[in-house]
C-alpha cells in the first residue's frame, strides 16, 4: 500500500529532525514508523546499529601545558 500525503508529511518532518516518530499522531504512528524505516533502507525489525567502522575513533588533541610556557617566559 502506498502512503498518503499526511503520512509522507510526517515522514519528511521526522527525516528532517523537526519531529520524532513519537510526535506523530497515534492513528498514523505505525505507518509513519514503517515508511521512515523503508526510506532509511532498514529491512528487518531489529534495532538499528551503526556499521562496524574500520577507521579508529578520533583522539583528543594534547594541548601544551600553559604553566610550563608561562614559567619559561618568566625565567628568561
Amino acid at each position: 500500500m502506498k502512503p498518503n500525503t499526511r503520512i509522507l508529511d510526517y515522514v519528511t518532518l521526522v527525516q528532517d529532525g523537526v519531529l520524532t516518530v513519537d510526535d506523530a499522531p497515534q492513528d498514523i504512528k505505525a505507518e509513519v514508523t514503517k515508511w521512515v524505516r523503508y526510506f532509511a533502507g532498514i529491512k528487518d525489525d531489529s534495532m538499528v546499529k551503526d556499521p562496524e567502522s574500520t577507521t579508529p575513533a578520533p583522539q583528543p588533541e594534547k594541548k601544551q601545558d600553559a604553566t610550563a610556557f608561562l614559567a619559561k617566559k618568566v625565567t628568561d
